[in-house]
């Protein structure tokens, strides 16, 4: 795969969150840091996932968990209010300054919503290893597959960028003003999208709840992650977007549903940090700037007995 430049230009740092080109890194790139100081890898699979192979001095950090519907709620639509999310990054041995390396098997879901949730709280130096452990290893980095070594904390300061986000109220204006808006399911499985299986969610650190009820936002588009993926199998050297041609004529594909350069696409997923983000970033390298990733998604979405469900075709 082609090298990803690391370090970001002045320009781009002070813009805010860097464009969607510069969110990878490749496994040559990332080599190059392991070991070095202010740098920190975290593997973004689920904590089953930590024995089968990771990289030596590796934080964890599984974004599904880090959703929590109770600070959804009560923090106009982040997934932890300010304080919890600054504790759960410091807790990694990340403060501004670390430049992170984010992975994943391969696939990219997991490592996409680990990378969105810090992007989200203000860290500029995150990147998302292309190709994750799988192109890793083919480049000759080393994996272990031993017990976590403690990590040192240190102190975050969230600087939240909401103009990544859509809160519920904002998805509810949506639904009806679709001059403006696309929404947009990044959910793969058309049970989940027609309501047919009630998925698990957290409320708040280790409190799971299955969501009541099933189906999508009214007048969600349905258009799974999987058709933006490069590496769905997390195989070796196969980027984790598909090329920015291809995901333009899948973006293309959605004019028929309402899509158009000028709306702002809102995508949602379960939980937002996993698939959602995943479709937040391929819209972005597709060169769509307007799109927004609801954090709430399903979980809340389905929770809420007052907010209404698509109809089914």
């Amino acid at each position: 795969m082609k090298p990803i430049v690391w370090l970001l230009s002045p320009m781009l740092l002070a813009a805010g969150v860097a464009r969607a080109d510069e969110v990878f890194i490749s496994a040559d790139d990332a080599k190059a840091l392991l070991g070095k100081p202010d740098v920190r890898f975290v593997f973004a699979d689920a904590e089953r996932d930590w024995d089968k192979g990771h990289i030596a001095g590796s934080a964890q950090a599984f974004a599904h968990d880090w959703q929590l519907l109770d600070d959804v709620k009560a923090c106009k639509g982040l997934p932890m209010c300010e304080p919890a999310a600054a504790k759960a990054i410091g807790a990694l041995g990340i403060d501004d300054a670390t430049q992170v390396v984010v992975y994943d098997s391969g696939v990219g879901v997991n490592a996409s919503g680990t990378w969105f949730f810090l992007a989200l709280y203000g860290h500029k130096k995150a990147r998302i290893l292309d190709g994750g452990l799988a192109t890793w290893k083919a480049h000759g980095g080393a994996v272990d597959t031993g017990k976590p070594t403690a990590i040192a904390p240190k102190t975050f300061v969230p600087k939240v960028q909401r103009d990544m986000i859509a809160d519920v109220s904002e998805v509810k204006q949506a639904t009806g003003d679709t001059a403006h808006y696309l929404i947009v399911d990044a959910r793969h499985s058309l049970e989940e999208y027609a309501g047919k299986t009630l998925q698990t969610s957290l409320s708040s650190p280790g409190k799971e709840f299955t969501v009541p009820r099933g189906g999508f936002v009214p007048g969600a588009v349905f258009s799974p992650w999987t058709k933006y993926a490069g590496n769905r199998n997390a195989e070796a050297d196969k980027p984790t977007l598909k090329v920015t041609a291809d995901l333009k004529k899948q973006i293309e594909k959605l004019t028929k549903n309402g899509y158009a350069p000028d709306k702002t696409v809102i995508s949602y997923c379960h939980v937002g940090l996993g698939r959602g983000s995943f479709q937040y970033l391929a819209l972005k390298k597709a060169g769509h700037d307007k799109v927004k990733l609801y954090v709430g998604s399903w979980a809340e979405w389905g929770s809420d007995p007052s907010l209404p469900l698509g109809a089914q075709p």
